[in-house]
């Protein structure tokens, strides 16, 4: 994904919600991401992390790094929308500066990148900001944003959600994740057992719970789990994550934490409702 590739992502505006397949059609035709000739989803299970992909990653946020505090031009999209077969939903919704209560809020650098290869390696739907937004996804409802994210969970209805966000790198843990104290998890609570096993397993140990627990304000987490879709907030350390520079140590560790989500993903079988929304055609006006 280049910088131009980035803002032609986001170039067309979203319209106003009609039937659920009309909406999956538009999402799919007016909001998605990548070059021309992307290479389709990996959802083979036993994919092996390479340093290509990690460079891959890097590359990404370079390119979303240029439009950190940028402004959407008048009639383009400030979030983008990839849709992929498997029932899972990840949201990168500080990918970019995002405004709340007037003031402008840090980028979460490395969502952006990171939502974009779980859906390459794993065919996850993701859904992130590409430029600096308006509003703050994670902290109001009433947003462009939100809506999208609604007409996704009615057409694709899937099986978990994850919210990505970054923590400062002083955090003493890789990732926390945040379930409300497991009421986000709606009796799933497998799910989120089945997460820390995978990134355990991939070399992430430090693991933490509820230091950031999703219960404030209007949250992505707490927002899906209200629709009745079980969703996990990670937070995950700085360090962890991918940035527009070059260390070894931050690549090893971009490495694991790819790796273990995509342990994870995989274990999820592409459901009939994805299956059947891929096949609508692509005839949306633009």
């Amino acid at each position: 994904m280049t910088a131009e590739n980035l803002r032609t992502a986001a170039r067309r505006p979203m319209k106003p919600p009609l039937f659920i397949a009309a909406v999956l059609t538009l999402l799919l035709t007016g909001c998605q991401s990548g070059p021309p000739q992307r290479p389709q989803p990996q959802t083979d299970h036993g994919t092996l992390v390479t340093k290509d992909h990690v460079k891959t990653t890097i590359e990404h946020e370079k390119a979303f790094a240029q439009y950190y505090d940028v402004p959407a031009p008048a009639g383009e999209n400030w979030f983008a929308i990839d849709v992929g077969p498997t029932p899972v939903l990840v949201v990168a919704g500080h990918a970019t500066a995002h405004t709340r209560e007037g003031a402008r809020k840090a980028a979460d650098r490395g969502t952006g990148s990171l939502a974009v290869m779980l859906h390459k390696l794993t065919g996850v739907t993701a859904i992130y900001t590409v430029y600096a937004s308006p509003s703050d996804p994670n902290y109001d409802d009433d947003n462009a944003f939100k809506e999208a994210l609604s007409n996704l969970l009615q057409a694709l209805q899937p099986t978990l959600v994850l919210d990505l966000h970054t923590s400062h790198a002083d955090r003493p843990y890789a990732v926390d994740f945040g379930t409300m104290a497991g009421q986000s998890l709606l009796g799933r609570a497998e799910l989120l057992a089945n997460l820390e096993e995978a990134l355990r397993q991939a070399g992430v140990e430090d693991l933490s719970n509820e230091s950031f627990s999703a219960q404030r304000h209007h949250t992505i987490t707490k927002w899906v789990a209200r629709q009745g879709v079980p969703g996990i907030q990670l937070e995950i350390n700085f360090t962890w994550l991918a940035h527009a520079g070059d260390n070894p140590t931050e690549a090893h560790r971009v490495a694991k934490l790819l790796q273990g989500l995509v342990n994870f993903l995989q274990r999820f079988e592409p459901s009939e409702a994805t299956e059947e929304s891929q096949s609508l055609p692509a005839s949306a006006p633009r």
